[in-house]
């Protein structure tokens, strides 16, 4: 899946595609990502034609200039690096869009031996995905994401101690027991995280 540890990010678009072979419908949230609130409705927004993104990001940066005149590819499309970049950490998909999802994974260990960035995986997964008539939409779900070192920080040892205190109970018990646990960082622990504050 990471095309013999060239590209490790060609294990998710990997995985993505796997999964999906055996179900109608995927959403995915990267781990460092969480519901905040209710997101089935996520599902009724996927469909051959629509897939969820976590956000538009606009202009790829300047290092996918690099592919403009390199004849790469996906689905017909020659890419100039000036294609739009939609961030991957929330990825709704049908299965229907599974030769996309293909097309996509190929051309990302091609891309990334042009382009010195850990992004080619979304970027060519937004390209797919938006060929033939599909658009993409921004998720706008309730989900945070541990996104900063001090959050995944604080996130990883109370999740840690989560599993700790309950990984001898059955799922149905841990579902209970997460509802009432708290990751968020409180005003003493972003205290206690001062010296990795960074201005």
């Amino acid at each position: 899946m990471s095309f013999g540890d060239r590209y490790r990010f060609g294990i998710k678009a990997a995985g993505i595609i796997d999964l999906l072979q055996r179900c109608e419908r995927l959403f995915f949230m990267d781990t460092d990502m969480y519901p905040t609130g209710d997101i089935s409705r996520s599902f009724k927004r996927i469909s051959a034609q629509s897939s969820i993104m976590w956000r538009c990001e606009g202009r790829p940066k300047d290092p996918y200039r690099a592919l403009e005149g390199k004849g790469l590819s996906i689905g017909g499309h020659i890419l100039t690096g000036d294609e739009t970049m939609w961030a991957s950490g929330v990825l709704g998909v049908h299965h229907d869009n599974i030769p996309a999802l293909e097309r996509a994974h190929a051309a990302s260990e091609k891309v990334s031996e042009i382009v010195r960035a850990h992004t080619p995986e979304q970027f060519c997964t937004g390209v797919a995905l938006s060929q033939d008539g599909r658009t993409i939409s921004r998720h706008r779900m309730p989900i945070g994401n541990y996104n900063t070192r001090g959050k995944k920080l604080h996130a990883r040892k109370r999740i840690g101690a989560f599993f700790d205190l309950n990984g001898k109970l059955c799922v149905e018990q841990q579902v209970r027991q997460a509802a009432r646990y708290r990751v968020w960082r409180t005003p003493l622990d972003l205290l206690l995280q001062r010296d990795i504050w960074h201005f």
